[in-house]
């Protein structure tokens, strides 16, 4: 409830901001729906969306809830849209925990996530591809951002080994020998790594080592 109030206090900046977003009922909640336009940095603009946004149970520590109802984007996991809930897929799961750590903002997830996201899908209808490239959807994804960040790409096994680890929340001391299993001292090898991904609970970390564990024989 906590979380509904806040993100509800925060919808009249919004509006002000984006006079063509509306703040409206929606089976028992008041949500953000209207349209979103996509202007670049040089003031060039490319389009606009029918959006709406919906509060979600973690917020702030989560992003809201985002679909897209003009029907410009394909309902496909491919064009970054959740195939059950048609609703938007901004970043990935890891991506989202540590942007939304100490909290996101109404405002701050429209101008840092949904327009980018928006303006991504427009490069991509009309030039072909992500400007900002992208991570795959689902379990493919989640591997790519931890196997890039641990520097063990085609190694999967060693990923969730090393997620494990550092589910743990116990670092080793700087000169111990590197948790990745080489001789190198911790360090000067995975000490930077293992600081990053442990921003995320312990909780969500071991979700995330269980799911690839479980989808490890597509990956």
């Amino acid at each position: 409830m906590e979380g509904y109030l806040l993100f509800l206090a925060q919808t009249d900046e919004v509006i002000v901001k984006y006079p063509k977003l509306k703040i409206i009922e929606s089976e028992g909640q008041s949500i953000i729906k209207g349209e979103i336009d996509i202007v670049d940095s040089y003031g060039k603009y490319w389009t606009s969306y029918e959006i709406e946004i919906r509060y979600s149970p973690k917020f702030p520590n989560r992003f809201p809830i985002l679909h897209e109802t003009g029907g410009k984007i394909p309902k496909i996991g491919d064009w970054h849209v959740y195939e059950d809930s048609k609703a938007c897929c901004l970043k990935i799961p890891p991506e989202e925990i540590i942007r939304c750590k100490n909290g996101i903002s109404v405002l701050e997830f429209i101008e840092e996530e949904v327009i980018p996201y928006f303006f991504n899908q427009t490069h991509r209808m009309e030039v072909g591809y992500y400007v900002n490239g992208e991570y795959s959807h689902g379990a493919k994804g989640i591997y790519e951002y931890y196997s890039k960040i641990l520097g063990t790409s085609g190694n999967i096994k060693l990923t969730i080994k090393m997620l494990r680890f550092i589910a743990l929340k116990s670092e080793p001391k700087r000169t111990s020998l590197c948790f990745c299993g080489s001789s190198n001292k911790y360090r000067k090898c995975h000490r930077e790594a293992y600081r990053n991904i442990a921003k995320i609970n312990s909780v969500d970390l071991i979700y995330h080592v269980n799911y690839l564990e479980s989808k490890k024989h597509l990956l």
